[in-house]
């Protein structure tokens, strides 16, 4: 029988405890890759719309350029959590509507249980936070600053992928402002600068009040005939189509460690990307020495005892980078104010 504490068998387990939904990364950053290393190459493609050459029926084959890109070589964000199981409550059990069991017995089966529901815990922390990387990683900047832990991942985003409206052109000015024509336009920049269709757009309460409240929106819809968009609200987050691109609210929160409520985008916030675009999350090698091993997964996990007083100790580590390789498939528009 497996060890049901060693880490072999728990980084298996936290592995394949099925992840709670993370919309922006199950939206965009589609691709997970391991890394044998603990830097990510983050890099960004800076060319890659010029045409093959045409050769004669007898020339060798005509040599081009390599891509341009910009390498950061980043050493990955480390999360690394733990918590503590007292032995009180692996020891002596009592669900709800049964009677108090004390020794062996039931006791190891529900000591799995607990373990299990521990560890999924820790993986759903860990699963938030990379969300949050990703929501950081699709603004352009990902800054980190704690007491322990102070850094910064610039993703080259163009100032001109980051349109912030201003006075009339705010899409809560209904009279004067265009949504839709501001929506073609940055779909224009991201097909132009990439060769990408933008298909996605996720966006921020306010941004989708202001738009479905948009005079301009409302007629457009009217003309049914013409197929030209269409608001329908009733799936989870989706609001619609409009001028090619599916709109989606995300009004997600999470809570920091003062328990302060945030946004994981800002209310203002409408965001286009080409989602067919390489957006990728990093996994890199989490490393422990207790073990000596060095683990390829997304995820890991170890326990240990403490013997006074008695208490199991669970842990979860991984080490996810998400990297918009491309960032100009992204636009990050601030649309209200």
């Amino acid at each position: 029988m497996a060890d049901l504490l060693h880490w072999r068998t728990l980084t298996t387990a936290v592995n394949e405890i099925p992840a709670p939904p993370s919309f922006l990364v199950d939206k965009v950053f589609k691709t997970k890759v391991q890394a044998i290393a603990e830097e990510i190459d983050a890099d960004v493609v800076v060319g890659g719309k010029r045409l093959a050459p045409f050769v004669s029926p007898i020339e060798e084959g005509a040599v081009v350029s390599r891509l341009g890109r910009k390498v950061q070589s980043i050493k990955a964000p480390r999360i690394r959590i733990k918590k503590a199981v007292p032995a009180s409550d692996l020891l002596a059990v009592r669900t709800a509507g049964s009677a108090l069991y004390l020794g062996e017995g039931g006791i190891e089966g529900y000591k799995n249980q607990r373990m299990a529901l521990e560890l999924a815990d820790l993986k759903r922390m860990i699963v938030r936070t990379t969300e949050w990387m990703a929501a950081q990683s699709l603004q352009g900047t990902l800054t980190v600053s704690q007491d322990n832990v102070d850094f910064e991942i610039d993703y080259l985003l163009p100032s001109e992928h980051k349109p912030v409206l201003t006075g009339t052109d705010l899409w809560t000015d209904t009279d004067n402002s265009d949504p839709i024509s501001d929506i073609l336009t940055w779909k224009r920049l991201i097909s132009g600068t990439t060769g990408y269709s933008a298909d996605t757009a996720i966006a921020g309460k306010a941004a989708v009040d202001a738009l479905l409240a948009h005079t301009k929106v409302r007629e457009m819809l009217n003309y049914r005939n013409f197929n030209v968009g269409e608001i329908s609200v009733g799936r989870s987050n989706y609001i619609g189509r409009l001028a090619g691109v599916d709109i989606y609210e995300y009004d997600a929160s999470y809570t920091d460690s003062s328990d302060t409520s945030h946004n994981f985008i800002p209310d203002t916030a409408f965001i286009m990307v080409a989602s067919d675009g390489p957006f990728r999350i990093h996994h890199a090698l989490a490393y422990d020495l207790d073990n000596e091993v060095a683990v390829a997964q997304p995820f890991f996990a170890k326990s240990w005892t403490d013997a006074d007083p008695s208490i199991l100790w669970l842990l979860a580590e991984s080490r996810p980078l998400p990297v918009p390789h491309w960032p100009e498939c992204i636009v990050f528009a601030t649309v209200t104010s």
